[in-house]
């Protein structure tokens, strides 16, 4: 399995993981980049919670992980035009237009944007590692990395959901 991923460039293999992999790290620095900025605008009576506590958690581990998917990427695919900072950026761009910015919104409103996006997020992370397994060339350490990644996210859609219950009931 590990063989056929590392034959070279131009492997049929290859050349399916990069555009997943590439969807992995423009859709990882959306997220960053999203939640870095609702760390930035949220106000109201839970300013501080919200700010350093949920945002600043979320962000902070997301720009952790960023680094961890591109070098991962790297690695396996023997490609480094997949750190690119212009195709990430360029990725990142489009996947965040598809969603509400978190500036100019309410407390209420960027905690369930947030989790909208973080539920998407997950799906994509589900969906990539079913077709990884599918043309069976997971290596250990991915599967570790996406399933670290969505346990942990997990939880982070958990504070999201009382954030907003937290909200609803005010």
């Amino acid at each position: 399995m590990i063989d056929s991923i590392r034959e070279g460039c131009g492997c049929p293999v290859k050349e399916k993981l990069r555009p997943m992999f590439l969807e992995y790290i423009g859709t990882t620095r959306a997220l960053h980049l999203w939640f870095h900025g609702a760390h930035h605008v949220t106000r109201g009576t839970g300013f501080i919670g919200d700010h350093i506590h949920l945002y600043g958690k979320i962000y902070e581990k997301i720009q952790d992980d960023i680094d961890i998917v591109i070098e991962k990427a790297v690695s396996i695919l023997e490609d480094e035009s997949v750190a690119c900072p212009a195709k990430i950026c360029e990725i990142a761009s489009d996947i965040l237009n598809e969603y509400p910015s978190p500036s100019q919104h309410t407390a209420l409103a960027i905690a369930a944007h947030g989790k909208t996006l973080m539920v998407s997020y997950l799906k994509m992370l589900d969906s990539m590692f079913k077709e990884i397994q599918t043309i069976d060339v997971m290596t250990l350490g991915l599967e570790d990395l996406i399933s670290t990644t969505c346990n942990e996210y997990e939880s982070f859609v958990y504070l999201l959901q009382q954030r907003e219950k937290s909200e609803l009931e005010n």
